[in-house]
């Protein structure tokens, strides 16, 4: 009786394919060990030296159109690197500046955010700054001059009145106001009650300036613009 070998399933892989694997698990266990030392030397090591710039951050919560002041500043250092483009490198250079952005606590300051008040400078504690369009301004007129304004309202009887009283001039730009209308746009320094009356009158009647002399006393007493005295009775 003739015996016949089994027939064996299992197939020899060609030589070729023996090498490519063994290459492939050379290279994983290669990149294995390469992800574990970078990441030891991340953990251990100290977190990209290099040299330190000074940046100005806010110490709290700042609103747009706040002036910095020293207790709103403060200086940190960090890697050059990682200091944002415009950083402001010192908080005596922000000092005085006006936000122009609103800032949060802890956030870098930068130059394109901030601006310097033109104006600022130029008026008293407790006094605001206003503009507004006025149909009659003197000839001449300079921000050398002190000045009375006058509001015009019409109707059926129009009548004239004194809404600001020895005001310094600010300003003076002889140009259209917002609203299209010829005029010159003047601005003054004011209390709060002035500016107040100032804006109502601006809103709803006609500006006149008036300029001061050196020796100019108390402004009479508002009266009718037609120059006759209202009727009696």
């Amino acid at each position: 009786m003739r015996i016949v070998p089994a027939f064996s399933f299992r197939r020899k892989l060609p030589l070729s394919s023996k090498i490519f694997l063994s290459v492939a698990a050379t290279c994983a266990i290669a990149s294995f060990l390469l992800v574990r030392a970078d990441a030891s030397r991340a953990s251990d090591g100290p977190a990209l030296p290099g040299p330190q710039v000074g940046v100005t951050i806010a110490t709290h919560d700042i609103d747009a159109g706040a002036t910095l002041s020293a207790g709103d500043l403060a200086l940190m250092q960090m890697p050059v690197a990682f200091a944002p483009p415009g950083s402001v490198p010192a908080v005596d250079a922000a000092l005085g500046l006006v936000a122009q952005t609103s800032i949060a606590e802890g956030e870098p300051l930068s130059v394109s955010r901030l601006g310097r008040s033109m104006l600022a400078g130029s008026v008293g504690p407790g006094r605001l700054v206003v503009t507004a369009g006025f149909a009659s301004v003197p000839l001449g007129l300079t921000t050398a001059d002190r000045v009375d304004v006058f509001a015009t309202f019409g109707g059926a009887r129009p009548f004239t009145v004194l809404v600001g009283e020895d005001l310094r001039v600010l300003r003076i730009d002889p140009t259209k106001d917002p609203l299209g209308d010829e005029g010159t746009m003047v601005t003054l320094d004011v209390d709060a009650a002035t500016a107040r009356q100032l804006l109502q009158a601006d809103a709803t009647g006609t500006l006149a300036l008036v300029a001061r002399g050196p020796d100019a006393g108390a402004t009479p007493s508002p009266s009718p613009s037609s120059g006759t005295e209202p009727a009696s009775g």
